[in-house]
């Protein structure tokens, strides 16, 4: 009794050295954009099914150069529409620090808002991208390696499959093909001509 008595309480205390400091670490950029539009527009959590297999497989596979992404999904916002992108212009200066550049920000006449934010990390990039539509909106983020992405780019390969279109449709007759034949074809005889 008394070894499981000790044996519970050291894990406890491991527990409670491990867990305060990570309750108290400050939450990510893509952290605090989420938690914005839940609580200041009353935003819905969409659930994306098979997302943590997704998100499992990329972090294996690594497609493109991309090392690892999260893509958070909402319906339902309460918005004011003439206010919208100022609030968000603010929420995402205070939520993303100086390391981070804005690399895009666009607004369409129907209201549609798109926020792209990016840095540089050692040999790799993150980027996050906020979409506003209506009522709905996605916050996505990405790390991904930039040499692998132009590596694919060139050669667009995944699992041993090229996803270049460029390459001849099997089904479709190579055009060449006729010009070839007709070239090594022998000229049809032609009968002589007759005077009369």
């Amino acid at each position: 009794m008394k070894k499981h008595l000790l044996a519970a309480s050291f894990g406890l205390m491991l527990f409670l050295i491990f867990a305060v400091p990570v309750s108290n670490a400050k939450p990510s950029e893509y952290d605090m954009i989420v938690r914005h539009l839940k609580t200041n527009y009353k935003a819905k959590k969409i659930k994306i099914p098979g997302m943590f297999l997704a998100r499992f497989v990329v972090s294996m596979v690594r497609p493109a150069g991309v090392k690892s992404f999260s893509v958070t999904l909402f319906e339902d916002l309460k918005f004011s529409r003439e206010n919208l992108d100022k609030e968000m212009q603010s929420a995402l200066r205070n939520s993303f620090t100086g390391e981070w550049r804005s690399i895009l920000r666009a607004r369409t006449a129907e209201g549609q808002q798109a926020y792209m934010y990016m840095r540089e990390e050692g040999k790799n990039v993150k980027i996050a991208l906020v979409t506003i539509d209506k009522k709905n909106a996605a916050v996505i983020r990405a790390t991904f390696s930039p040499e692998r992405l132009v590596e694919f780019v060139n050669d667009p390969t995944i699992f041993g499959i090229n996803l270049n279109s460029k390459q001849p449709d099997a089904k479709q007759p190579d055009a060449g093909a006729d010009v070839k034949k007709a070239e090594q074809a022998p000229a049809p005889a032609t009968a002589p001509k007759q005077d009369h």
